[in-house]
């Protein structure tokens, strides 16, 4: 079984900005992430949200808090993806500043490969399908992922969903993600494109060996061998060409859809191409939420 959600800590905060808080998803260098509901904007209605309080030391720059600001409004504007969790806005001058997206009802993918193993390759076709229609629909907005890894990857039974988009904090010209892949932390759009599709080639070996192509390797783009070891057959030869060395040879990911998801599995339910633990753990945690937040709350 994989951790539940933890209850809120007596001398934690009770509410960040107009969520109220239920429970802790999370934490990590950034900081933790709580299960929340509120209003995000005005004349919109009560939402589930993640809400993560952000370590205040990394936002000091007042430049890098502009661009958060930017790409989580631009986010929340023009990115329309059932792939994508919906950003709802951000507070970031504040003593506590925070950042919010809409819930996404599952697990992470990392957490899920731990605890059960690799995905079949049917698996993983459907999930390199709705993840590269993710990046497709965070592209055309004008904005990109920038951190995309499998602890950003929510398996629900809708799909899979990518979360915490523009939204890496205090990153070195090397992503400091644990990978050290990136070209560049502040990028043109083709160079952002071909980052993220770097990325989301590392999350599918990830999900297809339960090993990372890289481990071990400081940096990877000078490597030109990723170990591929109990990646299937059928699926080296399309991550190879995401995970080449120069990232203007690196697939589009509208094309990188195609190849993988010839069948569209990914717009289908999950529970038609995840194996059954999986599909336990995620309707066990969406009833662990339910019963945090309210069975009421959750259908408004």
């Amino acid at each position: 079984m994989i951790d539940g959600i933890a209850r809120l800590p007596e001398a934690g905060p009770q509410r960040l900005g107009p969520f109220r808080l239920f429970g802790v998803l999370g934490s990590g260098r950034t900081g933790t992430v709580y299960l929340g509901r509120g209003t995000a904007r005005r004349g919109t209605r009560k939402r589930l949200a993640a809400v993560r309080a952000v370590r205040p030391e990394l936002l000091r720059d007042r430049q890098l808090r502009a661009l958060v600001r930017q790409e989580t409004h631009r986010g929340a504007d023009a990115v329309d993806s059932p792939f994508v969790a919906e950003a709802l806005g951000c507070e970031l001058d504040s003593e506590q500043p925070w950042l919010a997206g809409a819930y996404a009802h599952g697990l992470p993918l990392s957490a899920l490969v731990t605890s059960y193993g690799p995905l079949p390759e049917m698996s993983i076709r459907a999930l390199g399908g709705g993840l590269a229609r993710a990046l497709t629909a965070l592209h055309a907005a004008g904005t990109g992922h920038g951190d995309l890894h499998a602890g950003n990857v929510v398996l629900t039974l809708d799909g899979p969903r990518v979360v915490d988009q523009g939204a890496a904090f205090g990153r070195p010209a090397a992503f400091a993600d644990g990978t050290g892949h990136g070209e560049s932390a502040v990028a043109g759009p083709l160079t952002r494109r071909a980052e993220d599709v770097f990325s989301l080639a590392t999350v599918l070996v990830l999900a297809a060996s339960a090993r990372h192509p890289f481990a071990g390797s400081a940096l990877p783009t000078v490597r030109e061998s990723p170990d591929l070891t109990g990646v299937p057959d059928a699926l080296r030869a399309p991550l190879l060409a995401c995970l080449h060395k120069t990232p203007e040879s690196r697939p589009h990911p509208e094309a990188l859809a195609r190849a993988l998801d010839l069948s569209g599995a990914a717009v289908r339910p999950a529970r038609e191409w995840l194996p059954d633990a999986y599909l336990h753990e995620i309707d066990g945690r969406a009833e662990e939420a339910r019963k945090l937040v309210g069975r009421g709350a959750w259908r408004r």
